[in-house]
């Protein structure tokens, strides 16, 4: 006999989807890339139900910590792939945070240069706008200078030669009058002269000035209007270099956030894999324990087989003494009625009469079918009768019956005519089990169990086919809600599909 996982003497038990979820194996290596992790968690779910079945005949204490300890391997890969992972993302984080920080300063540093070159540019326009001012307020002047003096001289001019009077310029020279008089005249003219003369010479210096001053000022508008133009462009650059600049400062706390909880993110894993290292060791601890107790299991499990064995292996004898005793009656009456027989075919013969005797048949075993038992419950079978592997105390053992997965609670039958001869509670891990004889069979004697119940509903005397014994549960040694079916011949386990 070997009870199923993750039940306890006194009925505590995990469930088969805990166990499914805790029994997860890794294999592989303790760092692995992403793919081979996954690979290895693709085939630690093919075993998980493998596990279970592999389990069986484990108490739940020895049960719980070995899943305990295969759940951290299982874990153990992915938390180092995990903190693989998470300190990748610190370097990249890191480093996108000093690429962010760089671009920042490249484009503060924009920023401020276009700004310097703008005011620059600013400043420029301004002295050029009012150097203009200063040119067109000189050409003004100078304009004015030019005609008064032009002015100045036409009236001269007309003096000199244009003049309708009695006396002319001339006459001040030629004309009558004393020797002082003609001096004074002299002297007048001369200064007319040297007036007239100076005021053409300050003309044309004004013209001179005039024509600088506007050759200056179309320079100064020409220079103006280029500085407006650079002075858009170095706006623009400025204030792109400025949305450039806000950009990277948001993008540089991007960075330092992402940064920061990538760090964090790996603190994390760090120790999510420092806390499964711990619990390994502990739970490694606990299962080398609690196998000491397992082996104490084992010894009663094996006690209450043999005393179970013990039990059929006597209704066998009887059952067969009973038989040979059927058959030794039915034989010795057969041969009473031979005799009867002869004795009628003797006295026919003393009358002279003919007789035939009828001789009775010789006596024959009972005739019992292939598929004499029926399917106490339908199910899919969970569990195949046989040997397997036990993976914590390293040796084969086996699995004595069939298991079927049904819900806990479903009706369960007896599989053919019986005697119900034990009902109950057992300690060996089977939880509530009923057993029933049926009897000589192929020349053995069947008997056929039905364990881990959750409730019984024969506890004894005979039984029809088909007549319901109890529900099914997940009492005992079990992973879950099933049936568990035994079939004896003569005290030893067989497969019950030979019998089905």
């Amino acid at each position: 006999m070997w009870p199923k996982l993750c039940g306890s003497r006194t009925g505590t038990r995990l469930t088969a989807v805990g166990v499914a979820l805790a029994c997860s194996m890794s294999l592989g290596p303790s760092v692995a890339r992403a793919d081979d992790v996954k690979d290895q968690k693709r085939q630690a779910d093919k075993r998980i139900a493998a596990l279970g079945q592999q389990l069986e005949g484990t108490n739940a204490n020895l049960a719980t910590a070995y899943v305990n300890l295969e759940k951290t391997k299982a874990a153990l890969p992915g938390a180092r792939q995990r903190l693989a992972n998470a300190q990748a993302t610190v370097s990249r984080a890191e480093a996108a945070q000093a690429q962010a920080e760089d671009t920042e300063r490249r484009a503060l540093a924009a920023e401020a240069e276009a700004r310097a070159h703008n005011e620059q540019v600013a400043q420029k326009l301004a002295v050029a706008k009012a150097s203009e001012v200063r040119a067109k307020e000189q050409l003004s002047k100078t304009q004015s200078q030019l005609h008064s003096s032009q002015d100045a001289l036409d009236a001269y001019a007309a003096d000199v030669f244009q003049s309708g009077g009695t006396e002319s310029q001339l006459g001040l020279v030629f004309g009558d009058g004393s020797a002082q008089d003609f001096a004074d005249r002299v002297i007048m003219a001369d200064t007319a002269s040297n007036v007239a003369s100076d005021t053409v010479d300050r003309l044309a210096t004004i013209r001179a000035d005039n024509v600088s001053t506007r050759a200056y000022l179309t320079a100064v508008r020409g220079e103006i209007a280029e500085l407006k133009r650079q002075a858009e462009i170095a706006l623009k650059n400025a204030e792109a270099a400025a949305a450039a600049a806000t950009q990277a400062k948001e993008q540089a706390i991007i960075a330092r956030q992402n940064a920061e909880t990538a760090r964090a993110n790996a603190a994390t894993a760090k120790t999510s894999l420092d806390k499964l290292k711990s619990q390994q060791s502990v739970f490694a601890n606990d299962l080398q324990a609690r196998k000491a107790d397992e082996q104490a299991d084992l010894a009663a499990a094996r006690a209450e087989s043999a005393r179970l064995n013990a039990i059929l292996v006597e209704r066998a004898r009887q059952a067969r003494i009973a038989e040979q005793k059927r058959k030794a009656r039915l034989e010795a009456q057969r041969q009473a009625k031979i005799r009867a027989e002869q004795r009628k075919a003797a006295e026919a013969r003393r009358k002279g009469r003919s007789y035939t005797p009828r001789v009775p048949p010789p006596v024959a075993s009972t005739s019992t079918p292939s598929n004499y038992l029926s399917r106490p419950a339908n199910g899919p079978t969970t569990s195949g009768f046989g040997m397997r592997w036990h993976p914590i105390l390293q040796k084969w053992m086996l699995h004595d019956g069939l298991d079927w997965g049904v819900p806990c609670g479903t009706p369960v039958y007896a599989a053919a005519p019986g005697e119900v001869i034990r009902a109950g509670w057992r300690p060996s891990g089977w939880g509530n089990q009923v057993v029933i004889d049926h009897g000589m069979h192929r020349g053995v004697d069947l008997v056929t169990t039905y364990n881990h119940l959750s409730s019984i509903v024969k506890w004894g005397g005979q039984v029809n086919r088909g007549q319901l014994v109890g529900y099914s549960g997940t009492t005992g040694y079990s992973t879950g809600c099933h049936l568990h079916f035994g079939v004896y011949e003569d005290g030893t386990p067989v497969n019950p599909n030979t019998w089905l």
